[in-house]
């Protein structure tokens, strides 16, 4: 082979050799703009000068992802874990710390879980008051670890801190409605502005939420498990100087669900005595014997033969004041809060005419 052809291959060769890809460069998102302010030390200062394990889900961050509970946000913030059997019985935890599924905090209103739960500033005693919607929230801080040293002696896992948005100088307002499966339907509006320019201001924000239940009652032909949430938040600003400022929040909720239906799944083994178990009652029940409508929990089918329903009530007033003295900034928080809970049960939950009724009412107050 002479040179004129091995360079003829060589072209050749050349022509068909693989090229290198190159990829396009991705377009930089866009970063927040200045420092992330936080009050995880009780005093609004740079997230990234807080010596303290935190997580911060801004209000951006919950509407972009379609966070509405701390149910939900518990996939935000990994180390947060949330169970809620019914409205009363709720629990959180923070590095599997705190109250768990299995603690009898969760059922026993006279105790505080490990993990403190507050709005606004505000200790909330009950970790049932946090199973409510969000609405109209600024951010939500996930501190882990005690933090007794400034949170108080309830917060040796950890402390869930929503500071909910202020009232502005400035006339605005935001609204919100969403639809989905099974007739859900949540509405958010919020307005706010002055009511006297630079000395007092106001905000108005509310929720409603509705869907329909995704259990089937085929005695008593009703869905079950349903949700109807309502809230209203009513804020004050008064500033007659910049160095004082006082701010008056005053809000309720109410929850009003035709829950808790179960479903049947098997019959467990039972040490009870031969007349109080399942197969028993059954063969001597009304038109026996007696068979659950099915038996594949996944067709959400039950024929419990007693009313259910669940009845929340929640809310209060308080007051914030900040004084700044030189260098240093007075706070005052005092605030009083209502829970109110009452429930009907039919404790069996099947057909069976076993126990049929169930009310355990529980109230609570408390001033701060």
């Amino acid at each position: 082979m002479n040179k004129t052809s091995c360079a003829v291959i060589a072209a050749l060769l050349a022509g068909i050799s693989p090229k290198p890809v190159l990829a396009q460069t991705p377009k930089a998102e866009s970063a927040p703009q200045g420092p992330i302010i936080v009050t995880a030390r009780l005093r609004e200062e740079d997230a990234q000068r807080v010596p303290a394990s935190l997580s911060i889900v801004s209000g951006k961050d919950l509407e972009r992802t379609y966070t509405v509970n701390i149910n939900q946000l518990s996939q935000l913030a990994p180390a947060l874990n949330y169970s809620s059997a019914n409205p009363r019985n709720t629990a959180f935890t923070t590095r599997g710390l705190g109250s768990s599924v299995v603690a009898v905090s969760q059922a026993n209103d006279g105790l505080e879980g490990g993990v403190g739960f507050y709005v606004d500033g505000v200790y909330h005693a009950r970790p049932a008051t946090a199973a409510f919607d969000f609405a109209d929230i600024e951010r939500v801080e996930l501190l882990r670890g005690p933090q007794g040293t400034l949170f108080g002696k309830n917060t040796t896992a950890g402390a869930i801190s929503i500071i909910t948005k202020k009232p502005s100088f400035d006339f605005g307002g935001e609204a919100e409605i969403s639809y989905g499966s099974r007739n859900f339907l949540q509405a958010k509006a919020a307005v706010t502005g002055p009511i006297e320019d630079g000395v007092l201001a106001f905000r108005l924000s509310g929720l409603v939420t509705r869907q329909d239940g995704y259990i089937r009652n085929v005695r008593r032909d009703e869905r079950q498990n349903n949700i109807h949430n309502d809230a209203i938040r009513g804020q004050l600003l008064f500033q007659p100087s910049p160095d004082f400022t006082l701010r008056v929040i005053g809000d309720w909720a109410n929850f009003s669900n035709n829950c808790c239906a179960q479903l049947f799944v098997r019959v467990a083994p039972t040490l009870k005595p031969a007349a109080q178990r399942y197969v028993t009652l059954a063969a001597n029940a009304p038109g026996a014997p007696y068979a659950p409508p099915s038996l594949n929990p996944y067709d959400r089918v039950t024929d419990n033969d007693a009313p259910l329903g669940v009845d929340t009530d929640e809310g209060g007033v308080s007051a914030t004041a900040d004084w700044k003295l030189g260098g240093t900034i007075l706070t005052s928080i005092s605030a009083w809060r209502f829970w109110d809970w009452d429930a009907a049960n039919d404790r069996d939950y099947t057909g069976l005419h076993i126990q049929t009724t169930q009310h355990i009412p529980s109230r609570q107050e408390q001033f701060s």
